[in-house]
């Protein structure tokens, strides 16, 4: 087992690649009763290149209005503050990734696995009634964060856990050998970020299956985050095989509902993956 520490690898990266200052402005804009969203939008406004991101992501496949937003202040009035803000943190998520990017793992495979597990959370949540899925999309995008600030850190190490196979899942070989799971650095990293503890503890807790069957948040990354594998490594593994059957209960989820979430995340992380991310030959 390394003696490498996931608490001072995500404080070396906070500090490499700092949260953008318009997240944390427009969280105390959310956060104060006397801003409201025309403050949020001329906020943005000052940044057009975030600002032409934004429409792009609001025309994606992560929203699906009736008819084209071709303004700033229209997403905005549609999607609220809320929606907003994690879009926001969405591009700051995608700017991180190629930011951390390592040339010692696959990154069309990160790439895949982070958006098919963002897409699987996103729809989950809608599906089990839980408000703000677009915030889940953002849970399941960053809970693998982790592996590339390992690759960065300890690219040896990040090397001996992505031999995982159909017997020795990723997550117990991270275990056995960093003496830690991916999701707790990423986690790290989000509490450095001063993101709120609904941003950061359900990724904290990605690979717990006890807490997973208390809280129905928790629930739904756990099940994302092993969707997401299975889908970006179908030759090794299935959804069935990698979720515990106690979880699927506890979210009261039938097959036609993971079978829903498995055909959405197939349909749209080419889309996805276009707007947000590098493109794969």
């Amino acid at each position: 087992m390394s003696s490498i520490n996931p608490m001072e690898i995500a404080r070396a990266a906070s500090q490499s690649f700092a949260l953008p200052d318009v997240c944390t402005r427009i969280r105390g804009m959310l956060d104060d009763n006397t801003s409201n969203l025309d403050d949020i939008g001329n906020l943005i406004a000052l940044d057009p290149a975030l600002a032409s991101k934004l429409l792009k992501l609001a025309n994606s496949p992560l929203f699906r209005f009736e008819s084209q937003i071709d303004s700033l202040g229209k997403a905005i009035n549609i999607i609220g503050g809320e929606a907003l803000y994690n879009l926001v943190m969405v591009e700051t998520a995608s700017s991180a990734f190629e930011h951390f990017s390592s040339n010692v793992i696959n990154l069309k495979r990160f790439w895949l696995q982070s958006i098919y597990s963002a897409l699987v959370a996103k729809h989950i949540a809608k599906i089990v009634r839980i408000r703000g899925s677009e915030r889940f999309f953002l849970l399941g995008l960053l809970h693998n964060l982790g592996e590339l600030l390992v690759a960065l850190q300890s690219p040896n190490l990040a090397i001996e856990c992505s031999k995982y196979s159909k017997e020795v899942s990723p997550w117990k070989l991270q275990q056995q050998v960093l003496g830690f799971h991916y999701a707790t650095c990423s986690a790290n990293l989000l509490e450095y970020w001063k993101l709120p503890a609904q941003l950061y503890l359900p990724v904290q807790s990605a690979h717990d299956e006890n807490k997973a069957l208390q809280n129905k948040e928790a629930a739904v990354v756990y099940f994302a985050v092993r969707a997401g594998l299975a889908l970006s490594n179908d030759e090794l593994y299935s959804v069935s095989e990698l979720v515990s059957p106690k979880v699927v209960q506890s979210l009261n989820l039938s097959e036609e509902d993971i079978q829903d979430a498995i055909k959405y995340a197939f349909m749209e992380a080419e889309g996805v993956l276009g707007v947000m991310g590098p493109k794969f030959k």
